[in-house]
């Protein structure tokens, strides 16, 4: 599909993209670099993600009915178009989060019908307050340097967002070293007895092993291994394969392609400090590496342990 053709949809792509529909690797590139160019299709693409996990969350939770949710997702979608042609026709981005909060009261005051049945619009507005609003300024914030599409979406039981999360509590030091080694077969049998699981301890040059960390989410068993050179540090997250093809733990199926081609997916920019992020199997588990350095430092020092 050629990107300069007059039926070029930009939106229309956006949430291809977002559902997962744009099968060709050079479209898909073209899209994520237009997303991370323009201010506009990036504000674009944060919003209507979040609005998709927000409604798969939540909605599906409320067990509703077939026809009951298609009213009201149509209903959200109608109310999301209207906004779309008026954001489209009448602001910047800029102008845009300066107008916001009109747009909202203006929508929360609108009547609303689902099908033939009023309901009132008020329901919605809770919802946008306390859930939508603050993750959409969140997300929009021109502090956050977040880019990496992937941790942007991720939920919490997502591998990548799970890494960075860990990450930060090391670097704060709300996290201690469970189990003091500088020796990998120590520290890989310390997980194995412990987590059940056969943990990937790489000897890494010019940085030293100082131990791991231990612990679960819903029941899964989780390690982090620490290497430190002088004030870098780099972080590993693993946990068995299996977390994965159980759907217990979550990683996006395009990360997972690139791991399977390329044997790993790295990417920077996955948190405010501009972090890199190296994600690869060894064996029966799953490794989430996250660093301090600079992308190609963290690509040398990795080609050079992982074998």
């Amino acid at each position: 599909m050629d990107l300069n053709t007059t039926a070029f949809n930009i939106d229309e792509l956006i949430t291809s993209y977002i559902d997962n529909q744009i099968s060709d690797p050079a479209l898909r590139k073209q899209v994520e670099d237009m997303i991370a160019g323009d201010a506009r299709l990036n504000s674009k693409y944060k919003t209507e993600l979040l609005t998709k996990n927000l409604l798969q969350s939540r909605i599906k939770q409320a067990e509703l009915s077939d026809q009951i949710y298609l009213k009201i997702t149509s209903s959200i979608n109608t109310i999301v178009e209207q906004h779309k042609q008026s954001y489209n026709s009448e602001y910047s981005v800029s102008e845009y989060r300066d107008n916001y909060w009109r747009y909202l009261v203006e929508m929360i005051s609108a009547p609303l019908r689902i099908g033939k049945v009023p309901v009132p619009r008020y329901a919605f507005a809770i919802f946008i307050l306390f859930i939508a609003v603050p993750a959409f300024f969140i997300m929009n914030s021109k502090e956050s340097k977040i880019k990496n599409p992937y941790v942007l979406a991720g939920t919490e039981k997502s591998i990548m967002v799970q890494a960075v999360n860990e990450f930060h509590n090391v670097l704060d030091g709300k996290c201690k070293v469970q189990y003091k080694s500088s020796n990998a077969a120590e520290v890989q049998k310390y997980v194995n007895d412990n987590a059940n699981f056969k943990a990937y301890v790489p000897n890494i040059d010019n940085y030293s092993l100082t131990g791991c960390m231990l612990n679960e989410y819903n029941g899964r068993k989780l390690a982090h291994l620490i290497y430190i050179s002088g004030d870098d540090i780099i972080y590993i997250y693993q946990t068995n394969m299996d977390a994965i093809i159980k759907n217990e733990l979550d990683l996006p199926e395009q990360v997972r392609d690139e791991i399977i081609a390329a044997k790993y997916y790295m990417c920077d920019e996955v948190d405010d400090i501009n972090c890199t992020m190296t994600l690869w199997f060894k064996d029966n588990v799953v490794c989430a590496s996250i660093t301090t350095m600079p992308k190609q430092d963290m690509y040398n020092t990795f080609t050079s342990f992982i074998k």
